[in-house]
């Protein structure tokens, strides 16, 4: 396979990737806002779901952001269901993580949920 046949061929895959996450996005959108609370507002330049005003879940091109207890995110990153998610400038943020592709996203959004909603 030519370098071009497998730039186009890594775009296509990428594309994908992106197609698939944005139906999961849209799936847990319509599981989530059947709850009292929640809403779907924009924050930080996407779509996000949020409960009473807090962000708790947002699709990125990186996954799923959730935010959950700083012991939690560690257990996610040390069992692979999830990455660390850095702020703009670099700084890690010890209670936000971004779920994988392979991990259960609807299972993680509702610890989110009910990890936001309880600090609210």
């Amino acid at each position: 396979m030519s370098a071009e046949s497998e730039a186009n061929a890594d775009a296509v895959a990428e594309a994908v990737a992106l197609a698939a996450a944005a139906a999961r996005w849209d799936d847990l959108t319509v599981e989530f806002l059947a709850l009292p609370g929640v809403s779907l507002e924009r924050a930080f330049g996407r779509m996000s779901l949020m409960v009473d005003g807090k962000l708790f879940a947002s699709a990125g091109p990186r996954g799923l952001l959730i935010k959950v207890s700083e012991a939690r995110v560690a257990e996610l990153l040390r069992t692979g269901q999830a990455g660390e998610f850095r702020s703009g400038a670099g700084r890690v943020m010890r209670e936000w993580a971004v779920a994988t592709p392979d991990s259960d996203w609807s299972r993680l959004t509702a610890e989110s949920l009910e990890f936001v909603a309880a600090s609210s």
